[in-house]
C-alpha cells in the first residue's frame, strides 16, 4: 500500500500536522505522508509513531537492544524514573532503560538489574564483587567485604587522590597499542616498584631519564596519583605482548596501615578510571589471555616474556604487618569494582 494522506473537512491535505481519532494521535508530515514506525522530535521531546501510525502513549518500545518508555502525551522518558509492578526503573538521558548498571545520585550508589528494576533489600554479585542494597536501594559496601583491609577502607571512609598530570615522558604519540584491534588498551597492569627507599618523585625522575629502557603510565602512593605518559599510547613496563594491550602503573612502597590502605584506594581508583575511559568491565586475568585486571605476576604467568611477580610480595608483606591478613588480586578487584561503581 502507498503512503497515507489525510484530507480534512475542507478538502485540503494535512501537511506537518496532527490528527486525533479513534482514541489515538497521528502525524502527517511533509507531503501529507503519515509517519509510520518512526520518530518525531519537537518541543525538546521525542515521540514514536507505531507501524499503524498511532502515537505510542504510555507504552514501551524495544529496539537496538534497549527498552524505552513513552509516557503521557507520547513523550519519551529521558533521564527519569518510572514506577510500576512494585519496582523502580531508570531511563537514561538517551531514553534507554538502565539494565545491569550502577547509578549515582544524592550522594549514593544504586544498581539496576538485568530486567531494569532497582535492586532493593538484597545482596547482589556484580563483576565478581558482592554488594548489599538496603530497602531504598542504596548500596552498602561497608559490611560485605571479607578482607580486613577493604573493610578498614570502607569503615574509615578513605577516599582517593585526584589524578595529576606531569609531562615526564617525551612524545610517544607514535606508540599506538599494537596488541589490540582498535588501537585502545583492553587491560590494566598493576606494578610495584620493589624499591623500599624511594619516593614517588624519585621514581618519576628515574623513569624520565631512563624511559628508553622502561616506563609506565603513572605512579601512585598514599597521597598521589601522578600520570606521566598519555594512556592513549603504549608504555614499556611489562614486555610484549602486554605492552601492546595495557595501561600500566606502579605502586611506590609506603609504610603504615593508613598509608598502605590509602595507596590501595588510589590504585583502585586509577584502575577504575581507566576502565571506564576505555569501556572495560573489571574482571580478573585468565590463563587464556582474557580479563581486564592484571598484576605483573599475571603477565608473567599467562602472557610471558617477563618473570616479575609484583605486586604479590609487597601486598602480602604490608597486609600481614599492618592488618594481620593477606591481600591478593581478588581483594583488589572488589576495591576496583567499588570505585568503578561510583564513576558515571
Amino acid at each position: 500500500m502507498g503512503p497515507y494522506l489525510l484530507l480534512p473537512k475542507d478538502g485540503s491535505r494535512l501537511d506537518n500536522g496532527f490528527y486525533n481519532n479513534w482514541g489515538h494521535t497521528y502525524y502527517f508530515g511533509q507531503g501529507g505522508v503519515r509517519l509510520d514506525d518512526g520518530f518525531y522530535n519537537n518541543w525538546g521531546h521525542t515521540y514514536y509513531f507505531q507501524k499503524d501510525g498511532s502515537r505510542l502513549d504510555n507504552g514501551f518500545y524495544n529496539n537496538w537492544g534497549h527498552t524505552y518508555y513513552f509516557g503521557q502525551g507520547g513523550v519519551r522518558l529521558d533521564d527519569g524514573f518510572y514506577n510500576n509492578w512494585g519496582h523502580t526503573y531508570y531511563f537514561q538521558k538517551d531514553g534507554s532503560r538502565l539494565d545491569n548498571g550502577f547509578y549515582n545520585n544524592w550522594g549514593h550508589t544504586y544498581y539496576f538489574g538485568n530486567d531494569g528494576a532497582l535492586v532493593q533489600g538484597t545482596g547482589i554479585w556484580v563483576n565478581g564483587s558482592f554488594y548489599r542494597a538496603d530497602n531504598s536501594g542504596i548500596l552498602l559496601p561497608i559490611s560485605v567485604y571479607n578482607n580486613k583491609i577493604n573493610s578498614y577502607i570502607m569503615n574509615n571512609g578513605i577516599g582517593h587522590a585526584n589524578i595529576s598530570y606531569v609531562n615526564a615522558i617525551p612524545d610517544v604519540s607514535s606508540h599506538s597499542y599494537s596488541g589490540t584491534t582498535d588501537g585502545k588498551p583492553n587491560m590494566v597492569v598493576v606494578h610495584e616498584t620493589d624499591n623500599p627507599n624511594d619516593s614517588i618523585w624519585g621514581e618519576i625522575n628515574y623513569e624520565k631519564q631512563h624511559y628508553n629502557s622502561a616506563f609506565v603510565h603513572a605512579f601512585v602512593d598514599a597521597n598521589n596519583i601522578i600520570q606521566i605518559s598519555d594512556t592513549d599510547h603504549e608504555a614499556w613496563g611489562a614486555a610484549y605482548p602486554a605492552n601492546g594491550r595495557a595501561v600500566q602503573f606502579e605502586q611506590v612502597e609506603v609504610y603504615g596501615a593508613w598509608n598502605f590502605a590509602r595507596e590501595l584506594v588510589n590504585a583502585a581508583y586509577y584502575t577504575a578510571y581507566n576502565m571506564r575511559k576505555y569501556g572495560l568491565t573489571p574482571s580478573l586475568a585468565q590463563s587464556n589471555g582474557t580479563g581486564t585486571l592484571w598484576s605483573h605476576h599475571n603477565v608473567s604467568q599467562y602472557l610471558g616474556n617477563t618473570n616479575h611477580t609484583d605486586p604479590d610480595g609487597y601486598w602480602s608483606n604490608r597486609a600481614s604487618s599492618y592488618f594481620g591478613t593477606g591481600y591478593n588480586m581478588n581483594d583488589f578487584l572488589q576495591l576496583v569494582n567499588y570505585e568503578y561503581s561510583k564513576l558515571s
